[in-house]
């Protein structure tokens, strides 16, 4: 599983877990896929934080209050449109993102399609 760097992992994994979506071994393809681009960036999931729960992520209300670059915009929405379609996004938005976003986006969409078990991630780690 492709991660911006090493405090991306970090953050994906203790975000992941404090989710408590892990079943079997197996991560959440919600979660996963939403957490994985809260996670990317620091700034990103410090302003995130307080919209997830284990009850959900208010998607809406976190773009409504929350100000984000144009780039984390695109993919906060995506993160939304992936856990639940609560966001719209156009694949045509995906242009203005860089080449690491663009990465994170790739990997969003494979762990939503088909989500890793957190096992594979932490050994990837080691």
């Amino acid at each position: 599983m492709f991660f911006k760097s090493p405090a991306h992992r970090a953050r994906f994994l203790s975000a992941i877990r404090q989710s408590d979506k892990i079943d079997h071994g197996k991560i959440d393809p919600e979660y996963g896929a939403a957490l994985y681009i809260l996670t990317a960036d620091s700034a990103t999931f410090e302003k995130a934080k307080p919209y997830i729960s284990r009850d959900g992520i208010l998607f809406a209300k976190m773009l409504r209050q929350t100000d984000f670059s144009s780039g984390h915009r695109v993919l906060v929405q995506l993160a939304g449109n992936l856990f639940n379609g609560q966001t719209k996004v156009s694949p045509v938005d995906f242009t203005i993102l860089d080449i690491d976003n663009f990465n994170v986006m790739q990997e969003a969409l494979r762990t939503r399609c088909t989500p890793p078990y957190l096992g594979e991630i932490v050994e990837a780690e080691n």
